[in-house]
């Protein structure tokens, strides 16, 4: 009875969290260069200008672009406003919902319109959705900014240096000075096992997916519970948000989501990928996508060029034509031979002709002339 209040709760959980990824995902950002090349910001269907020479650089996640400006400055445009946020960077990144940047060894973030200082002394840093890890030099800690607060992951004062990190989207495996593999999630650390008995790791979202020896079994770390999914060593694995796909020990094609396993595939795959909510993989040459429990067969042949962001697929057909598969259906959005494309958040930016760039968001189509 406890165990099924507990999976009731964490289903609730899902339901919730679904309905936030969809409103992050309604947050689209982009921009266009005009015939001039000045930049103009796309901001869910508003456009304006922003800067009247073309970036050196640039990085757009779900609600915001990050960019080096053409002397070398540093901004972020968010919520309808340009922060300057300082007049160099060393390196930046944007995930789907952080911008973790740095100045030499000064490390920072811009979560949701506000900056915050991480460390003065940081040696090396990663970025995902939600959590950025660092370890600092100075205090030879490992560390993680997770929901706006700072966490200690690992002492290293010993050793003076850290182990393997591996980053999901809101979660963090990692092993300590003590060479224990942990995970992190929602602000805890639980331990998984020593480090040496684990075989292969993966991260995504909410989830943790492993094989431990000598057992060799696949297990989960799934809304902070332990599940065994396979007796078996899966031949191989990929994790997303909240699913993880496999080919088990039969060449099966298989799905754990919502506490369930699904045979997606009795053949063995072509091949198969994930990225966020979406797995696109090809059985017998067919091209499909699983989604939210659903496979959907988009074309008889595997596309040379496909994309994917959060629920979103864009692909070119044998014609030259962009589709575009937002989680239900197909659409054909140009017709144009299209030289480059790129997903942000749920829209899709592409260019063809001479310095002819449209945005396709909310079933409508955007041009830069």
């Amino acid at each position: 009875m406890k165990n099924q209040r507990r999976k009731i709760n964490v289903i609730l959980i899902i339901i919730i969290v679904s309905g936030i990824t969809a409103q992050v995902q309604s947050q689209s950002i982009s921009f266009f260069y005009d015939y001039l090349n000045n930049v103009q910001i796309f901001d869910k269907g508003n456009i304006k200008q922003i800067e009247h020479l073309p970036l050196k650089t640039y990085q757009v996640n779900n609600n915001a672009m990050a960019y080096e400006d053409n002397a070398g400055n540093f901004k972020i445009y968010h919520n309808h406003y340009l922060h300057s946020v300082s007049n160099f960077v060393s390196n930046y990144y944007a995930s789907d919902n952080l911008i973790g940047f740095n100045m030499n060894t000064q490390l920072k973030v811009f979560d949701n319109g506000s900056h915050k200082n991480l460390s003065i002394n940081m040696r090396e840093y990663f970025v995902n959705d939600d959590v950025i890890v660092w370890f600092d030099d100075f205090e030879k800690l490992l560390k993680v900014y997770y929901n706006k607060e700072i966490y200690e992951l690992d002492d290293a004062l010993a050793t003076g240096t850290m182990n393997t990190v591996i980053l999901g989207e809101n979660i963090v495996a990692f092993v300590d000075s003590k060479n224990y593999m942990n995970v992190f999630y929602e602000g805890r650390i639980e331990q998984i096992c020593f480090a040496e008995r684990v075989k292969s790791i993966s991260t995504g979202r909410d989830i943790v997916a492993f094989v431990e020896e000598p057992v060799n079994n696949f297990q989960v770390y799934y809304f902070g519970e332990f599940i065994d999914i396979e007796d078996f060593e899966p031949i191989s694995y990929k994790i997303g948000d909240r699913f993880v796909a496999y080919i088990d020990a039969n060449n099966y094609l298989k799905v754990f989501s919502n506490y369930q396993t699904q045979t997606i595939s009795f053949d063995k795959p072509d091949f198969y990928v994930i990225e966020d909510e979406l797995m696109a993989f090809s059985v017998q040459n067919y091209f499909k996508v699983y989604y939210n429990g659903k496979v959907f067969t988009l074309e008889s042949y595997i596309p040379d060029d496909y994309k994917m962001n959060n629920n979103i697929l864009g692909y070119i057909d044998q014609m030259g034509n962009l589709k575009f598969f937002d989680g239900e259906k197909t659409t054909t959005i140009s017709y144009e031979s299209i030289t480059d494309f790129e997903i942000h958040g749920s829209l899709v930016k592409y260019k063809f002709g001479v310095n002819s760039e449209q945005i396709y968001y909310n079933d409508k189509t955007y041009k830069n002339d």
